[in-house]
């Protein structure tokens, strides 16, 4: 039997762990399961209070990063685990601040496995928010010159953003050219119809990775950023080596959005710069890593 494990990367935001756990435990009846919680440099007092209410499950294994490493080496920390302690086939890496409902989830996505194999799978991610579908996403990072058109826009923010006045230009902006020139303006949906698809990116806050792709890869994430475009650079491997991904709505979880970013940065002109900051920096290491071919 498959043996599947949930990574849950997890920093600071105690409930939304805590509501992440227990809907795995709660809800998947697949027996042969374990969830590995990467707390990622938390203060004490939310680290101890996920060791004590979960010491006496051997399902559910905490491990400390002393330091928080970010969305990707955070997650790469507790994919190692999963491989090579656990020796899982399958690992599932969602965020923290998702909430598992279906009682056959990894029941589905061995079936699918099994039906045509894939490298990444990613599920229906639906937001709590407005009930929107977050899966595909529309890759716009197409080539290294729009790489570096998002570099230069997020570097000028960042520069009016320590003079305060970066959010009172963008509403300028937006009163005056609704229509942005950036790719990321366009928000249409690339699948309406909700359907099954392949190649195609998929959303970091739930993916799959099936025994093909744990054969070949060491991590989940390119472990370079801190933040931001893990999932133009993966869906760029992917293509790169010829992986398959598969958007499979026969699987569901559901996503509350941004709760460490929030938490993090509480206030409006140090969470924009927050994201600016890493933002450049993540363009980057992708700018970099398309140079390379």
């Amino acid at each position: 039997m498959h043996k599947a494990a949930f990574v849950i990367l997890h920093h600071e935001t105690i409930s939304d762990t805590i509501e992440c756990i227990d809907s795995i435990v709660s809800k998947i009846v697949y027996p042969n399961w374990q969830i590995v919680v990467v707390d990622n440099g938390s203060s004490s007092h939310p680290r101890e209070m996920l060791q004590k209410r979960y010491s006496n499950d051997p399902r559910i294994h905490i491990l400390i990063n002393k330091k928080n490493l970010g969305f990707a080496r955070g997650n790469n920390t507790g994919y190692h685990y999963a491989r090579e302690i656990l020796k899982a086939d399958f690992i599932i890496i969602i965020n923290n601040d998702t909430i598992l409902q279906q009682r056959d989830f990894v029941s589905k996505i061995l079936a699918r496995y099994k039906e045509s194999k894939y490298d990444i799978l990613g599920p229906d991610i639906i937001s709590i928010k407005n009930g929107s579908h977050q899966n595909p996403r529309k890759e716009v990072l197409i080539n290294a010159n729009v790489v570096k058109s998002y570099i230069r826009y997020f570097k000028i923010s960042l520069w009016l953003n320590y003079f305060c006045i970066d959010n009172l230009v963008i509403r300028i902006k937006k009163f005056f050219f609704p229509a942005s020139r950036l790719p990321v303006a366009n928000k249409e949906h690339i699948n309406p119809d909700n359907s099954e698809m392949e190649q195609v990116k998929l959303h970091g806050s739930a993916m799959v990775f099936s025994p093909d792709y744990l054969k070949r890869y060491d991590y989940a994430f390119f472990p370079e950023t801190f933040l931001y475009c893990e999932e133009s650079i993966l869906y760029y491997i992917a293509r790169r080596d010829g992986l398959i991904t598969v958007y499979y709505p026969g699987v569901q979880i559901y996503h509350k959005e941004d709760a460490t970013s929030d938490f993090l940065t509480r206030k409006g002109l140090l969470r924009r710069r927050f994201i600016l900051r890493h933002n450049i920096h993540s363009h980057k290491v992708f700018l970099r890593i398309l140079k390379e071919e």
